[in-house]
């Protein structure tokens, strides 16, 4: 069966899961960038607070909130972080088919760790991964967010 012109052939489930996998585990990519940021920002905040009382009120209380955010956007990123690189790794054992043959025996593993509530009907396959898209989406936003954030405190330095 021919494929119309501009439309793609899905591909096999398989195929799917380890390219989306393969997608995720970009992610720790960005979680190493984010925890370089955020080391820089808490090694950064208490040097600069021995320089404050030279600095005008105004320029320390940018600065220091400035990196205060980048922190905090820090920790956010770590959090998808954790929870793209573990979807990354259910959807590489799916593809694989070692020890998980199925969506529901996921859903079933889940729900007895407490990690998805017993109520919870089974999602497609098509909505898992767009989920797990929608977590790195949020992990980058967040180191985007987090560099920015550096760089406006870097530039307010530089211009005291």
């Amino acid at each position: 069966m021919m494929t119309p012109p501009g439309r793609v052939t899905p591909p096999s489930n398989p195929a799917l899961m380890i390219a989306t996998a393969a997608f995720l585990e970009q992610g720790r990519i960005l979680d190493r960038l984010s925890r370089l940021l955020t080391a820089a920002a808490l090694i950064l905040l208490p040097l600069l607070a021995l320089l404050a009382p030279q600095m005008r009120s105004e320029t320390w209380n940018v600065v220091a909130g400035a990196l205060g955010l980048a922190i905090a956007l820090g920790l956010a990123e770590l959090y998808f972080a954790f929870r793209v690189g573990f979807d990354a790794a259910l959807f590489r054992e799916l593809a694989a088919g070692s020890a998980l043959t199925g969506l529901d025996q996921l859903d079933a593993s889940l729900i007895w760790l407490g990690l998805r509530p017993k109520t919870a009907g089974s999602r497609p396959l098509d909505d898992r991964i767009g989920g797990a898209r929608k977590l790195l989406r949020r992990q980058a936003l967040c180191l985007g967010l987090q560099l920015a954030t550096m760089v406006v405190a870097a530039g307010i330095l530089a211009l005291q």
